[in-house]
């Protein structure tokens, strides 16, 4: 495209924002629509574009400036709540220096774009014009004479930064460019993560998940009418906005048959096909157990001996199709009706790492016996570290309810329940996560080869991955194809393991419930049983499997059955209904990466 046409439209779409949002405010509608498209277009072509671009050297500094210009940002944001209440003139006047650097850097990427053919992130920059005068426009709208002065000064520093651009990057180092295209990429995805305007994006549910189910299964959801008319708008504008991004980086990843980013879409093509019929199958075994297995009151839970009492926490747990991000508020749920610390801990730790999704999920993408090792090591580390902090706590007797005799249902009404819980609930809670895990190993993948990551003595390499898993927020399915790769990139399934035992089992929020239920030396007790169980698991993998890494699966084949590739059409769909009926930002809330 045109530097100068870009460059104009630019221009213009910061009048754009105003106009939407007026014409929004009595069409909550249109303003979901267009949220969805800038969130899913903006988002697709820093990920799927501007990324790859910026770390195709392996260069680590491409990442951290991607990190600082999505974090930094909110960070100023704090730190102006704050001073706003105290010196208010001084704020307005860092704030609008803010605006300046942004449009320069704004125009900068523009100029970049048409010195560029390859790159898209001009495109990026015009459509987030949209938001940006969105928000200003909200912010600004009872001072109507400082709000043009702004749009008008945004516009001549875009200018001014197309001007700049190309001589100031031909006096920087090579390195320059990527690390301006990482710092710009960041701080477009965090444009989109804030909403523009305050009306509800639409999860397609409250989040007031009713964990008070006698049976702990934890993912009803208040659908109410409101929210759903809400959410479909903007789940059509994201899927209007991934049709964009097939236009955009569909005609030159054609004439790449090499290079980082046609790699990493063989490498998600391969996962996915491997993993979809797997995923299905999940989603109908959740569905039935769900339905069919009944689960009494959970006084049970707390009686009997502290290994009975872990036992039955990790049965409880099982068939519950719950990740790390909802069994939280299940741990507490548990305590609160009467069981004990020891069958809450078994139950926190083994319902995301042995979910029915990751068990069958493990079976394509790492082989028979390696699923195996992974639910004995996941179902032995659970219930060691349950007795550990079993000793921890005196637990006090509760008075818990007499649980009611559950209705009895024909089998046909049971079917319809397990379809609705299989593969609506659980689709709407995995969904985001099983994405989110292969689009990160399809991108991790190239990257590793060659990488001192893989290159780690046996041994070293377990205690770093254990280690790197400790502060992820990532459920079990995100991190089986992750884990996949790292194998058949070189790294040992010891370590492999380590990362998939301590990565759902242990991040920063489940450590920070502890804390604030048990006390600081509860939670810290917790982590660190939890990954000295995962190195030692690690270690022994290692020892007494040496052959395991070559039974591994091959992801080398790209040739698809009939079976896969209906069972990622079968997927698809499903995945876009729940994007229908969630909204997008309803969809990726499941991640915490939106605000509402």
């Amino acid at each position: 495209m045109n530097g100068l046409l870009l460059l104009s439209a630019c221009v213009l779409a910061l009048a754009l924002g105003p106009v939407l949002l007026a014409a929004g405010r009595p069409r909550p509608q249109l303003l979901g629509f267009v949220d969805g498209f800038v969130l899913v277009s903006i988002g697709g072509l820093v990920l799927l574009d501007v990324l790859p671009h910026a770390i195709h050297n392996r260069d680590v500094w491409a990442f951290v400036f991607m990190l600082a210009g999505f974090a930094l940002p909110t960070v100023a944001e704090r730190a102006f709540h704050y001073g706003v209440r105290q010196t208010h003139a001084v704020v307005l006047m860092l704030a609008l220096a803010g605006l300046a650097l942004h449009s320069m850097l704004d125009g900068s990427a523009i100029a970049k774009t048409a010195s560029l053919s390859s790159s898209t992130l001009g495109y990026g920059v015009l459509i987030h014009q949209i938001p940006i005068s969105m928000m200003i426009w909200w912010v600004l709208s009872d001072r109507p004479r400082l709000l043009y002065l702004v749009l008008a000064g945004m516009a001549l520093m875009t200018i001014v930064g197309y001007q700049l651009g190309p001589s100031l990057f031909a006096i920087l180092p090579e390195q320059a460019g990527r690390w301006f295209e990482g710092l710009v990429g960041g701080s477009l995805l965090h444009v989109i993560a804030h909403p523009a305007h305050d009306h509800d994006h639409g999860h397609g549910h409250d989040h007031a998940h009713d964990h008070a189910h006698d049976h702990g299964h934890g993912h009803e959801h208040v659908h109410g009418s409101g929210t759903k008319r809400a959410a479909w708008p903007n789940g059509v504008g994201a899927l209007v906005g991934m049709a964009l991004l097939v236009v955009l980086l569909g005609s030159r990843l054609e004439g790449e048959t090499s290079g980082m980013v046609a790699d990493a879409w063989q490498s998600f093509w391969m996962l996915t096909l491997e993993s979809a019929p797997a995923i299905l199958l999940a989603y109908a075994a959740a569905g039935l157990v769900h339905a069919f297995v009944p689960v009494g009151g959970l006084a049970w839970m707390s009686r009997g001996s502290r290994l009975r009492q872990g036992l039955a926490g990790m049965a409880v747990g099982l068939p519950l199709p719950v990740c790390s991000c909802g069994v939280v508020p299940l741990y507490q749920q548990l305590l609160k009706q009467g069981a004990s610390t020891t069958a809450a801990v078994a139950f926190l730790i083994a319902t995301p790492e042995l979910g029915i999704d990751a068990v069958l999920l493990s079976v394509p993408l790492l082989g028979m016996e390696f699923t195996i090792l992974r639910v004995m090591a996941a179902a032995l580390a659970a219930l060691g570290v349950a007795l550990i902090m079993g000793r921890l706590i005196t637990d006090v007797p509760h008075v818990v309810a007499r649980a009611d005799a559950p209705l009895t249902r024909s089998t046909r009404a049971r079917l319809s329940q397990a379809l609705r819980t299989g593969f609506g609930e659980m689709v709407d809670h995995t969904a985001p996560w099983i994405l989110a895990g292969l689009f990160l190993a399809s991108v991790v993948s190239p990257i590793l080869r060659g990488s001192w990551l893989v290159q780690l003595p046996t041994g070293v390499d377990v205690v770093a991955f254990a280690i790197i898993g400790f502060p992820l927020y990532v459920c079990a399915s995100a991190s089986t194809p992750l884990v996949a790769v790292l194998v058949a990139a070189g790294v040992s399934p010891g370590a492999g393991l380590a990362l998939l035992l301590t990565g759902p089992a242990t991040n920063i929020s489940t450590l920070g419930i502890l804390t604030r239920l048990h006390g600081r030396r509860f939670a810290l007790t917790f982590a660190t049983s939890m990954v000295l169980c995962a190195i030692g698991f690690g270690v022994l993998v290692n020892l007494l499997f040496p052959a395991l890494s070559a039974s591994q699966p091959t992801l080398a084949d790209t040739s698809a059955s009939w079976l896969q590739v209906a069972a990622v059409i079968a997927c698809a769909v499903l995945y876009t209904g729940s994007v229908l009926r969630m909204g997008m930002r309803g969809f990726l809330g499941e991640l915490s990466l939106t605000q509402s």
